[in-house]
């Protein structure tokens, strides 16, 4: 491996030169591959089968002079896959090593055959390409075909191999052609994402000294120059879809459109992603003309994809984010898009699913061919501030973000990535005054420009140095062509909202937080994403435990844990579980009883109180410092229950309305479980998809809504 590094340059270990096909047999893919055993038949059917740009079988065969019987016998059969009437080598390194040890005239005798066998077939086109490369010196007759192929390629957004035939097309032609064909050879590699190259074969198609002439077509090559050049700024928006043509405008199209309605819009968004989302990239390895008559090329669907990721995290389903982006990482010029946004989403979706960077996402790093947005550059402390969180370490965390809004100004505030507040941080590093001058800033912050709406907040209630937005504007900077901010201020503003609805949640007193909590709940359940849900539930159980109230507390608790399961947030997911299960988490107030040994709030893991009782107030309510009462197992749901959740008979199954009738008349996990003779998970399960169906995060919750009719 770092023999091959060595025979490449930098750009083309970071993805923005396109790679020598095939690769380099360097020693180790050799002893990789070990001894190959071939006779010189052998060699010159594995050598055709090498330099074919058409895995047909049939014509293989005849450009090597054999037949099928005698390669199925012989030892070249051992290095190929043969079916359905297709071709192709059992590993890459394979055909590097016989590529790389056949000589000129041996490479040369394989074109002739193959060019050869497919004017035979009717496809002057591809036999044109191995002429080409069959000729020992340039040809200016063939440069003329040999441009219009590439452009071809380029057409059905075959990439790769526009850029392949444009630089043979460049070596043999002359003047105005060799100047098409460098631009051609820039743009299929602008598209394809390999930058450097762009630009090395753009600037040459506008340069009349390198071209000869005029350089005729330059505009179309001085605007992708353009464009190649804001790709190595970290402009986000380098690109647009007047830059683009056919799929490829209208996957561009959808991506920036996505990003601007996402706060205020995102089911919007996925209508407008749903009807590109499966438009087709070219085929890999993509054999000439074996695949859509128009594909999306690299550019434009890593924009895509950072779009669908982006959607994802936004509606806190942190599972389908991160597989979506890390499929688009291993194949796309991922980190181009959007100014770097990929990479920013592949830090934080890796720190919140998996509590670490993983080696794709450093690799994604790796390979941005200049400098990324400073908004995501910003972004990196709130990396950092996010696993200072997971350690603990409030006061770090806290003033990593608010440096991270100082670097990010409201760029940053507008990318919406997984943050925690910092207002809550502060308190839980006990440092209340500076907690509430935080959220003083903050409140002063958005007063001045904004009202309030019916629920008594600000409309436009955010704070600084979170990573959430604080204004109009919905994408990291896109302000480019069809970007600007207006017409989706619903969505900031169920941000901001939010922002300041958990500030207030963290610093309540016991007289007011469980008012805090309804409006963080209602705000949580307005922007729609889970991770935010459970992120506030998480702010809850804190306030709660904090107050000495453990039901409350632990009730959330559970409810912050479902929800970071469901959306995929792992870290997240084990912070909960960790509260879960250490002692004093959950403090008990003089005269309250504690939590019943195993019971969780409905999850066996240690610490957790009994739920708190129901507010009944046609039923004499049960002490919480009481007894527990027993019940046999079996005993029938009591019409109470019946007449409270019979409104439900629509929403939810039977056996979840059986558990949702037990729960609001105050049962524990375990009382419901016995009753109902399932197992106390199985309720836990029932339990959470009432919640979501319902839209309650507590037991508490479920029970006022039940009176409330």
């Amino acid at each position: 491996m770092d023999q091959t590094a060595r025979m490449l340059d930098e750009e083309h270990l970071v993805g923005t030169a396109l790679m020598p096909d095939p690769l380099p047999a360097a020693r180790a893919v050799r002893e990789a591959v070990g001894p190959l055993g071939l006779d010189d038949e052998a060699r010159r059917v594995l050598l055709v089968a090498a330099v074919a740009v058409v895995d047909r079988t049939e014509l293989l065969l005849a450009a090597s002079g054999t037949d099928i019987d005698t390669l199925m016998a012989g030892p070249a059969g051992r290095h190929l896959h043969l079916v359905g009437g297709r071709f192709r080598f059992h590993h890459p390194r394979i055909r590097s090593v016989v590529h790389d040890d056949a000589d000129l005239a041996s490479r040369t005798a394989a074109h002739v055959a193959l060019a050869e066998v497919h004017r035979k077939a009717d496809e002057p086109l591809i036999a044109m390409w191995h002429t080409a490369l069959s000729t020992l010196a340039g040809d200016p007759l063939l440069a003329d075909g040999l441009v219009e192929l590439a452009e071809q390629h380029l057409a059905r957004g075959d990439v790769h191999r526009a850029h392949e035939v444009a630089r043979e097309a460049a070596s043999h032609g002359t003047d105005r052609v060799r100047s098409r064909a460098f631009a051609v050879a820039g743009r299929a590699a602008l598209w394809a994402g390999h930058v450097h190259d762009a630009v090395v074969y753009l600037r040459r198609a506008t340069s009349p000294s390198d071209a000869g002439s005029s350089a005729a077509g330059a505009p179309d090559a001085a605007r992708s120059l353009g464009i190649a050049l804001a790709l190595l700024d970290g402009r986000p928006d380098a690109v647009v879809p007047e830059d683009a043509a056919g799929p490829d405008r209208a996957a561009i199209a959808a991506a920036r459109k996505t990003i601007r309605l996402l706060d205020g819009a995102p089911g919007e968004a996925a209508a407008i992603l749903s009807e590109v989302a499966e438009l087709a990239p070219a085929r890999q390895p993509g054999w000439w003309f074996d695949g859509p008559d128009e594909a999306l090329t690299p550019l434009a669907e890593a924009h895509l994809r950072v779009a669908q990721s982006y959607l994802a995290l936004r509606l806190g389903n942190i599972t389908e984010a991160a597989s979506v982006l890390d499929d688009a990482v291993e194949r796309l010029p991922v980190a181009l898009a959007f100014g770097g946004l990929g990479i920013a989403l592949a830090r934080r979706l890796d720190l919140v699913r998996d509590g670490h960077l993983r080696r794709p996402t450093a690799a994604l790093e790796a390979s941005v061919p200049g400098q990324v947005a400073p908004v995501v550059r910003a972004a990196t402390l709130g990396d950092r501030a996010q696993t200072a969180v997971f350690d603990g370490r409030w006061v770090e965390a806290a003033t990593l973000l608010g440096l991270a809004a100082e670097r990010g100004g409201d760029e940053l505030r507008r990318l919406w990535l997984p943050t925690p507040d910092p207002v809550e941080l502060l308190v839980l590093a006990g440092q209340d005054r500076a907690a509430r001058r935080s959220h003083e800033r903050l409140r002063l912050r958005v007063l001045p420009s904004v009202g309030s709406d019916a629920g008594g907040y600000p409309a436009g209630a955010g704070h600084a140095g979170t990573g959430h937005p604080v204004s109009g504007h919905a994408g990291p900077g896109l302000a480019g062509p069809g970007m600007s901010g207006g017409g989706f201020s619903g969505g900031p503003m169920r941000r901001r909202r939010l922002d300041l609805a958990r500030a207030e949640l963290a610093l309540a007193d016991a007289s007011g937080v469980n008012r805090a909590r309804e409006r963080a709940v209602e705000a949580s359940l307005r922007v729609g994403s889970t991770f935010e849900r459970g992120l506030t539930e998480l702010v809850a159980a804190r306030s709660f435990a904090r107050l000495g109230l453990p039901g409350d507390a632990a009730a959330h608790l559970l409810g912050a844990h479902e929800l970071f399961e469901e959306s995929g947030a792992k870290a997240w997911e084990h912070i909960a579980e960790q509260a879960l299960t250490t002692p004093g988490f959950v403090r008990e107030s003089p005269g309250q009883a504690g939590p019943a040994p195993g019971d969780g709030g409905g999850r066996s893991r240690g610490r957790a109180a009994e739920a708190p009782p129901r507010p009944d107030a046609g039923r004499p309510r049960r002490d919480p410092a009481g007894p527990v009462p027993t019940e046999a197992p079996g005993e029938p749901v009591v019409d109470v229950g019946e007449e409270l959740c019979g409104q439900w008979t629509d929403l939810l199954t039977e056996r979840e309305l059986d558990v949702a009738r037990l729960v609001v008349q105050g049962r524990t996990n375990r009382q419901v479980a016995a009753n109902l003779y399932v197992s106390v998970r199985t309720v836990e399960v029932h339990l959470g998809r009432v919640f979501r169906k319902l839209g309650v995060r507590s037991r508490t919750e479920l029970a006022v809504l039940a009176l409330r009719g």
